[in-house]
């Protein structure tokens, strides 16, 4: 994005409208008040319990049904979580390659691969949805919005010369991406503003004290905040991370990880009472759970990982062996003799 870009849609943001064109008209689609988002959701819940008696489903309803008649069943579920997990790994490998350029861009390819994998597998599922009570109640909730925030001319607009449709799809279109409001919040002239806002007081937004913030002032908003974070972290990422959406994704995953593992680490310290246990070089536990499997997995690190890995590879070979004769034990068996015979000359 180039820097005049991000001072219009900085300015945009800031003012908390739309703007919306159509040849010689030119409207203006304001934020909502908190009297109109009240009445806006008076609205929704009007409309959605106004087709209990008929024959529309919720989106539980749906849900159910789509599972009953084979359009969504548990293996389509299961498929979501492991598109979602492989972009996890991906996103963890991008950043532990960052230094890697070769090898950093092969996987952000299979990163952009792996989003659209998730976004048309999951728009399979959302598809059956518009028609359900949820939907129809929301469609009328934001219909509602926009025939009484968009103006023309100072005047609430009719809709005449352009259609509601026309305005809704706009302010739908308005609203940004993450990856743009990623930017934005990071670079100028945002930077600068949000970083003397406390010093001098200076007015972020142009809504009225009663006005709602739009979803990209709420946006902007977060990120700014996540950033400030990041920046006050005692594992701060380089700056080139920072400026990399999927590499400071990669970063969150790690970091992440790194405190689940702590946690649990605590956690499992506090239940072994034995200290000769505790303070063992191999400690097994023994859990039946999923979950605490997939945690307490974790807690181990690489090179860990990999010497369970090896281990289970010979055990698979040999059938029985006996702890002594795993290869990282006879290493280590070996290593103490050179020591001993370094010792005695």
């Amino acid at each position: 994005m180039d820097n005049h870009e991000r001072e219009f849609f900085i300015s945009l943001i800031r003012s908390g409208k739309t703007i919306v064109k159509n040849e010689d008209v030119r409207l203006v689609v304001f934020p909502l008040t908190i009297d109109q988002l009240l009445e806006a959701d008076i609205v929704f819940k009007e409309c959605f319990d106004s087709t209990y008696a008929d024959d529309m489903m919720t989106e539980y309803e749906v849900e159910v049904w789509m599972n009953e008649n084979g359009l969504w069943t548990i293996t389509e579920e299961n498929k979501t979580k492991s598109f979602k997990d492989d972009l996890e790994k991906l996103k963890i490998e991008i950043y532990n390659n960052r230094h890697e350029t070769k090898l950093r861009e092969q996987i952000r390819r299979y990163i952009r691969v792996a989003e659209k994998a998730l976004s048309s597998h999951v728009r399979e599922k959302s598809s059956y949805f518009q028609n359900t009570r949820e939907g129809y109640a929301l469609s009328e909730k934001v219909a509602w919005i926009i025939k009484n925030t968009t103006y023309c001319d100072n005047k609430l607009y009719d809709f005449e010369e352009i259609s509601l449709n026309y305005v809704t799809d706009e302010w739908y279109k308005s609203i940004l991406s993450e990856s743009s409001i990623r930017e934005l919040a990071r670079e100028e002239p945002w930077k600068s503003l949000w970083s003397i806002k406390d010093n001098c007081g200076a007015k972020l937004f142009a809504n009225k004290e009663n006005e709602e913030l739009s979803t990209n002032q709420k946006n902007i908003l977060i990120w700014s905040q996540i950033y400030d974070n990041i920046q006050e972290s005692l594992d701060c990422p380089s700056s080139e991370v920072i400026k990399d959406d999927d590499l400071l994704d990669g970063w969150f995953l790690v970091q992440a990880k790194k405190r689940e593992s702590e946690k649990l680490e605590k956690e499992l310290d506090s239940d072994i009472k034995n200290e000769k246990i505790k303070n063992s070089s191999e400690v097994f536990v023994m859990t039946k759970d999923k979950d605490n499997i997939r945690r307490i997995e974790g807690m181990n690190n690489p090179l860990v990982q990999n010497l369970k890995k090896q281990r289970l590879d010979f055990i698979q070979k040999k059938n029985v062996v006996n702890h002594h004769e795993l290869p990282d034990q006879q290493l280590e068996i070996e290593m103490q003799l050179t020591n001993m015979q370094g010792k005695k000359h």
